[in-house]
């Protein structure tokens, strides 16, 4: 009758008797030698080990299959021994790499942080030159418009001096041409005041000889007549 799964396992039960030797736990003993042989077989099979092992067997061939089993069970042992030294080199070298990742996140982190810090100052003193700079603009624009207006003012006032100064001017000509005209008639009259004095003298001189009435007529014809009247 071919032995079950329940034959076969015969790994350690509550009610068994078990005891470790090292890292191995004792599973067998002198009344379940068949048991055991049956489960090792199979599970050697299983994990792709040679042929069954025949425990019992005084042959040299199945001793020697024996051997080779055992063998390839220490050297998967050794790989197994050489596999977890790398993977724990490996581990190690990975926990220092996440150690130095770790540090050099932490150190990025703070020059993340103190560039942050940075921008922010030069945001802030940007904004700060911007609203300076715009009020300057707006201080310059307001006078300019002063400016502008001002020069505009200027110009009108200029304009009207331009205008008076040359009403200014008609004035002062009309104003020389009357005192000219003014002079030329003192100078007339001054010339005939003097021909007058002189043609009164100089009949003065001849009244003695005038004749009357006719004498008068004659002088009065003579100042009209030099345009003194």
């Amino acid at each position: 009758m071919p032995a079950t799964d329940t034959d076969l396992d015969l790994r350690p039960s509550s009610t068994q008797s078990a005891f470790t030797i090292g890292d191995y736990t004792t599973f067998a003993d002198a009344g379940n030698l068949d048991h055991c042989a049956k489960y090792l077989n199979q599970t050697l099979v299983t994990f792709g080990f040679p042929a069954s092992l025949d425990l019992f067997a005084s042959d040299p061939v199945s001793i020697a299959r024996t051997c080779n089993c055992l063998y390839s069970l220490l050297q998967q042992r050794q790989r197994d021994i050489e596999f977890r030294e790398s993977a724990n080199e490996q581990r190690q070298r990975l926990a220092s790499d996440l150690s130095r990742l770790e540090a050099k996140v932490e150190r990025l982190e703070s020059q993340l942080s103190a560039k942050e810090r940075e921008i922010a100052t030069i945001t802030r003193t940007e904004a700060k030159a911007t609203a300076a700079f715009k009020a300057q603009i707006e201080k310059l624009q307001q006078e300019r418009d002063e400016f502008q207006r001002m020069v505009i003012g200027n110009q009108q006032v200029r304009t009207q001096q331009v205008h008076e100064m040359k009403k200014k001017e008609k004035e002062y000509i009309k104003l020389q041409e009357r005192l000219n005209q003014v002079l030329m008639e003192k100078k007339k009259e001054s010339r005939s005041g003097m021909e007058i004095m002189n043609l009164l003298q100089k009949e003065g001189r001849q009244r003695g000889t005038w004749n009357g009435k006719k004498a008068d007529n004659d002088f009065y014809k003579k100042i009209v007549g030099s345009g003194c009247l």
